[in-house]
């Protein structure tokens, strides 16, 4: 039985899924509910030049983000999900076609080229990031099924736990906030 009912009830909130598939955007769409700052994992993760952070860091900073009462999380770095997705009152996977996550992978990645935005480590999109061998958009079709079975993974794990999961195939993710 899970400590809460509804997504509305939860304190804290795990969000997993690929990439495009409309993490960020729940994440902050709940975190300005509830008068919290979201935890991007991202931002945790990456160091200068897309260089990881050693995983000892990445943990203890993942762990001093848990440490507030309520958090929501979104990311899907496996040592993460791993050691504090237990923690959440709720998991959301959120799990949209490839046919809509890849377009919007694709325009939120030239818009970060074209406008030169800064992401986590101070690092920018180039013309070889977006359309390279390391490519967000390759990297989203050539993990997404090994994400979408990891995922299925926790949730069979936390299954019976008293965390909620929600698993939503919807293309608009803010339709779990109605």
């Amino acid at each position: 039985m899970s400590r809460v009912n509804s997504l509305a009830e939860a304190d804290r909130v795990w969000i997993v899924g690929g990439p495009g598939c409309g993490k960020s955007t729940l994440a902050r769409a709940l975190a300005e509910q509830r008068g919290v700052e979201p935890v991007t994992l991202d931002a945790l993760f990456w160091g200068p030049a897309w260089t990881p952070v050693p995983t000892a860091e990445f943990l203890a900073r993942v762990e001093r983000e848990l440490a507030a009462e309520r958090w929501i999380v979104d990311g899907q770095f496996a040592e993460s999900v791993e050691a504090f997705a237990h923690r959440a009152d709720c998991v959301v996977w959120t799990d949209p076609p490839l046919r809509v996550t890849w377009p919007r992978l694709l325009r939120r990645t030239v818009r970060r080229w074209i406008r030169r935005e800064r992401l986590w480590g101070g690092v920018r999109e180039t013309l070889w990031s977006v359309i390279g061998p390391r490519s967000i958009l390759w990297y989203a079709v050539k993990v997404r099924d090994s994400q979408r079975l990891a995922n299925q993974r926790l949730f069979d794990k936390l299954r019976g736990a008293d965390v909620l999961l929600v698993h939503t195939r919807d293309s608009d993710v803010r339709s779990l906030l109605k």
